[in-house]
């Protein structure tokens, strides 16, 4: 009855006898605090079907028991009580449920015991039922997988309350046959596929496996397959800060799940549920994401401070110290403004503060994003959008311009620092870290390939390929940085003419090939001086990051663009070898003390083989159908054009955000577009 047995224990609540299949007799216990005497009480359970489409379930007290001990020597009072549950399935496949309930404690007890005890437990009783009363599986939605899904996640909670760490991994299992067992549709689907409880076991132990690859057609199915496709997905939540994203990748690359999925479209949603509670309790893949990319940033901000402290105890090089003192404080400063931006409370702002001047603001960023968590109502964006900007902020104010400071000190000291080498090797791998994620995580975002299938979608499906993707595109931006802050630090050793002519004539031509293409502009709605003012203080910003980062999500036309992207790239390594020919014909050995040609040549030769293998291998592995985003003239008027024309007659609410950017992105598409939509969906 219920999927118990005799003697199974449920929270406060052990099983004393199960007549048959429709009864089952429990004893159910309330521990009080002091000096309030425990309850106790035992209840019948019985449950009847009246038709197809409902049911009745009925608790009545019994008198027959004697009362149980709930602490030694205490004095214990028995409580009575009814319930009484009648759910009916309606024509619309929703369920009604009508409940009646008297309750008697024996006695007067706290409003908060009433409201915090007592209450929630009757609404678990009634979530109990549901998980029975879930649809036949012919007729479970997309909306009902997510329902089963919570319920599965519930039930796997549920049994492992019942045992402790040791026993985690067997009562995981019970949870899952419990789940199969109590709800209607499962137990019609598992005769079919009978290699699900298999994999929901292999799923529920959430340990990170070795996992063969499954090519086994869905109709094959064994046990044996089912547990290596439920290895593949632990293993994938491990490079995913979303839930959605791990599940799209899994389903992606086994076509046995694509084919069950045809059968059953709510098994997407069903999985994403699952995925979402092995991520939050995952012993490597959300601590790994938040611990990784966290202890890189920590690392980098600990170095940097190490190199400042040396610089001031260094004569002649206080200079750089300042410079780096400068930078970390301009970084903490933006970003506490960033934070004071996003939440609108006190509380939550001196929360998120602290962790900034803690420098563990990463780690809470990546915690947020991995754990699935929604903008709340006193955020300004979401937690996506927000990890984004704060390392956005770090690359640009802190990273790129450190590093630079600190190879232009190594290069003009008499005497080489490994120290100083150890933190430059650190900012760069930061920096690479970071901008590969960025990217990574916006394109493996379902809601953006979903949203805009143009542009994201490049990263592969299949799991060696998705690796080879990001660590090639980690390689090639730590390469990518080096070469710049290299190039940029001789220049600025030679002549700092040379780097400011350098960056001057790059970003002048950037500029101009903007303005004639009439993409200038920035491409939110704004007007007047502020606009330009906004324009010019975006594209600077975006050029330096695309230039020292490499970072490829802003590619998109609506920033960069395809052609200028790649443009800077080239320019910026054509820049080292230009930047080692000034500073080998034209620097002063009077200034200082000239680096080795030698030397410079074999650093410049081997960054750029690892910049030009990783980059061969990145376009090899990537998605054919999206090379062209990174070398196409698409602006930000032409791309929404053709992103508004692929949307559906019934995507309405997608067209209107694509309408509320500037009408200088719009205003050249013609009325022959806009007008029949603007008067379709006036009101």
């Amino acid at each position: 009855a219920f999927g118990v047995t005799k003697n199974t224990s449920l929270d406060n609540e052990v099983y004393l006898e199960v007549p048959n299949s429709h009864s089952a007799i429990f004893c159910q216990a309330y521990k009080f605090p002091a000096p309030m005497s425990d309850r106790e009480s035992i209840m019948n359970i019985v449950w009847k079907r009246l038709s197809e489409k409902s049911m009745i379930v009925v608790f009545h007290n019994l008198t027959t028991h004697p009362k149980v001990e709930i602490k030694d020597g205490d004095s214990v009072i028995r409580c009575f009580a009814q319930f009484v549950y009648h759910l009916t399935q309606l024509d619309d496949g929703t369920v009604e449920v009508k409940s009646g309930t008297h309750i008697n404690f024996g006695g007067n007890l706290p409003t908060a015991i009433v409201n915090g005890v007592i209450i929630p437990n009757l609404d678990r009783v009634a979530s109990h039922l549901q998980a029975y009363f879930v649809n036949s599986i012919l007729e479970v939605k997309n909306a009902d997988g997510k329902l089963l899904g919570e319920l599965l996640v519930n039930q796997i909670k549920t049994a492992r309350k019942r045992g402790g760490w040791k026993k985690h991994s067997d009562l995981g299992k019970v949870g899952v046959d419990e789940f199969l067992y109590c709800s209607v549709a499962m137990r019609e689907l598992l005769p079919q596929h009978p290699w699900l409880r298999a994999l929901l076991h292999e799923i529920s132990l959430n340990q990170v496996k070795v996992a063969p690859t499954v090519t086994t057609s869905l109709s094959d199915m064994k046990d044996q397959d089912a547990i290596n496709l439920a290895k593949g997905l632990s293993t994938i939540i491990l490079s995913n800060t979303e839930a959605s994203a791990a599940v799209d990748h899994w389903i992606a690359q086994n076509a046995a799940l694509e084919e069950f999925e045809k059968d059953h479209e709510w098994m997407r949603s069903f999985f994403v549920e699952i995925a979402q509670y092995n991520l939050n309790t995952s012993n490597l893949g959300l601590r790994l994401r938040v611990f990784g990319g966290a202890l890189l940033s920590t690392v980098d901000l600990v170095t940097d401070v190490y190199m400042t402290v040396q610089f001031f105890n260094t004569p002649g090089e206080e200079g750089y110290g300042k410079t780096n003192a400068v930078l970390i404080g301009l970084t903490l400063f933006i970003q506490l403004i960033v934070a004071y931006s996003q939440n609108s409370t006190s509380k939550h702002f001196f929360q998120d503060a602290f962790f900034i001047l803690t420098g563990f603001k990463p780690a809470l960023d990546a915690y947020r994003v991995g754990s699935g968590a929604e903008q709340e109502d006193h955020q300004t964006f979401a937690p996506l959008m927000e990890m984004t900007l704060c390392k956005a902020i770090e690359t640009v104010f802190e990273a790129v311009p450190s590093s630079a400071v600190q190879i232009y000190a190594l290069l003009s000291a008499k005497e080489k620092s490994i120290d100083a080498l150890i933190s430059i090797f650190v900012s760069a791998a930061t920096i690479a870290f970071t901008s590969s994620m960025i990217t990574y995580d916006w394109d493996t975002s379902p809601s953006n390939r979903t949203s805009t299938p143009l542009y994201y979608g490049f990263v592969p499906d299949k799991a060696l390929p998705r690796a080879l993707c990001f660590l090639s595109m980690m390689s090639l931006s730590f390469a990518h940085v080096l070469l710049l802050t290299l190039a940029c630090a001789l220049l600025a050793l030679t002549n700092p003419n040379w780097l400011l002519l350098f960056l001057g004539v790059d970003m002048g031509i950037f500029c101009l090939y903007k303005i004639i293409r009439g993409d200038f502009f920035y491409f939110v709605n704004l007007d007047g001086l502020l606009r330009l003012i906004f324009a010019i203080l975006e594209r600077y910003q975006i050029k330096i990051l695309v230039n020292f980062t490499m970072l490829m999500q802003l590619r998109h036309p609506n920033e960069v663009g395809g052609l200028p992207f790649l443009v800077s790239v080239l320019t910026s390594v054509a820049g080292s070898f230009f930047s080692v020919h000034v500073y080998s014909n034209y620097y002063n050995e009077d200034e200082g003390v000239k680096l080795d040609g030698k030397t410079l040549q074999t650093a410049l030769g081997s960054l750029t083989a690892i910049w030009f293998v990783s980059a061969v291998t990145f376009a090899s592995v990537i998605k054919r159908e999206y090379l062209h985003t990174f070398y196409d003239m698409d602006t930000a008027s032409t791309y929404n054009l053709k992103k508004f024309k692929i949307l559906k007659e019934d995507e309405d609410d997608k067209k209107k955000v694509v309408l509320t950017l500037h009408p200088d992105v719009y205003k050249a598409w013609g009325d022959e577009l806009i007008k029949p939509w603007t008067f379709k969906n006036w009101n």
